[in-house]
C-alpha cells in the first residue's frame, strides 16, 4: 500500500482551527547558567488542530472517507495550511541557458541576517507561475515533488516563482470522534476535531 496519496483533505475549516510548526532543539544548561543549544532537526514539522464545525452530511463523509481509507495514521495526504500556503516572487536559482534545466521550488523565511529555505514539494499545479528576470515563461512541473523544468536561452537569468502549495500530512490518531450538533431535514449537522502532523517525504 502507498504511504502517501495526492488528495487534499477538505479545506472547509473553522476559525478555531490551529496551524503551527515546531523545531526540535536540545538545550543544555551548564553549571554556570550558560546554555548550549543544538538543533536536532534541520527543518520544522507542521502540527495542525483542525476544527470542522456544522458540516453537512456530504461534507462530513469526505472527512470520514479520508480517515477510513487512510486507515487512520497510516497513509499521508495533502492539507492546505491556511496560515502559510502562498509563495510570491520567490527566488529559486539562475538559468544556465541550457535546455530542460530543473530547479526545486522553495520559499525563503528571512529574519535579520538569518534565513531558512523551505522545500516546497506539494505545489498546487494550476496556481504556479514561473518567471525569468520578471518575465513569465512556460514550464513543466512535477506537482508531487516541486521540481520545475524549463528552457530559457539567457544564461544567468534570475528565476522566480509564485503560486500556492499544500503540506504533506497524516492523521495523528487512529480514532475519529464525531459530534452530532443538531438535526435538519437533510440530516444531522456534524462537528469533529482532527489532529494532523506533517510528514517528511
Amino acid at each position: 500500500m502507498s504511504t502517501f496519496i495526492e488528495e487534499r483533505l477538505l479545506d472547509k475549516v473553522t476559525y478555531s482551527s490551529q496551524f503551527g510548526t515546531e523545531f526540535n532543539t536540545r538545550v543544555v544548561t551548564l553549571r554556570s547558567g550558560v546554555e548550549r543549544r543544538n538543533a536536532n532537526w534541520s527543518a520544522p514539522l507542521g502540527r495542525y488542530s483542525i476544527r470542522y464545525e456544522l458540516l453537512e452530511p456530504d461534507e462530513h463523509q469526505i472527512v470520514l472517507n479520508a480517515h477510513k481509507a487512510c486507515m487512520g495514521a497510516l497513509v499521508g495526504f495533502r492539507l492546505k495550511d491556511w496560515s502559510d500556503y502562498e509563495a510570491i516572487d520567490e527566488f529559486i536559482g539562475t538559468s544556465d541557458g541550457t535546455t530542460n534545466q530543473t530547479l526545486q521550488l522553495t520559499k525563503r523565511y528571512k529574519f535579520g541576517p538569518l534565513a531558512y529555505d523551505r522545500k516546497i514539494s506539494k505545489p498546487v499545479y494550476s496556481t504556479v507561475k514561473l518567471y525569468a528576470d520578471g518575465v513569465e515563461i512556460p514550464y513543466t512541473l512535477d506537482s508531487t515533488t516541486g521540481l520545475i523544468t524549463f528552457s530559457h536561452g539567457t544564461s544567468g537569468a534570475i528565476m522566480t516563482w509564485s503560486g500556492e502549495f499544500d503540506v504533506p500530512v497524516r492523521f495523528d490518531d487512529d480514532r475519529l470522534d464525531v459530534e452530532l450538533v443538531y438535526h435538519t431535514e437533510g440530516g444531522f449537522l456534524l462537528s469533529t476535531d482532527v489532529s494532523l502532523t506533517e510528514v517528511r517525504l
